[in-house]
């Protein structure tokens, strides 16, 4: 090589990324429906999403949103998700549908599982030492 093509290239910083919160959440219905969902979206994006549900996307009133818990740990969050989620199954309130949760479980050695309730009428479930029970219908 002669030295007019010797050019030397000079390596770019890597700009440092913000690290992502990964929370988990819940959208209210005007009629007390209500979807838990977890979003890993910018605080931006994040002010307008509510759900990536069919019924919160063709939702064209008012909805509300409750952070219920946000997280550093894309698993932790994802774990908490899915057991608030299966923890308000039996609610007719409740929108989830669908369930999908996929996660390493050596990320999950210190996760701790959050005590939460919907805003509604909680009378469908019993708190017994700090953790909520679905109370199934006397017979």
């Amino acid at each position: 090589m002669n030295e007019e093509t010797n050019m030397i290239t000079k390596r770019r910083k890597k700009k440092s990324k913000e690290k992502k919160l990964h929370r988990v959440y819940c959208t209210y219905f005007p009629d007390q429906r209500y979807y838990i969902g977890y979003s890993c979206k910018s605080e931006k994006l994040f002010e307008k999403y509510y759900g990536s549900s069919t019924l919160v996307k063709e939702h064209t009133g008012d909805l509300e949103k409750e952070v219920i818990a946000v997280y550093t740990n894309k698993n932790e969050a994802k774990i908490q998700e899915f057991l608030l989620q299966w923890q308000c199954r039996h609610d007719t309130l409740c929108l989830n549908d669908m369930i999908h949760i996929r996660l390493r479980l050596k990320y999950l050695s210190e996760f701790t599982p959050i005590v939460w309730a919907p805003r509604h009428d909680t009378s469908t479930f019993v708190n017994i030492n700090g953790r909520y029970y679905h109370r199934h219908p006397q017979k």
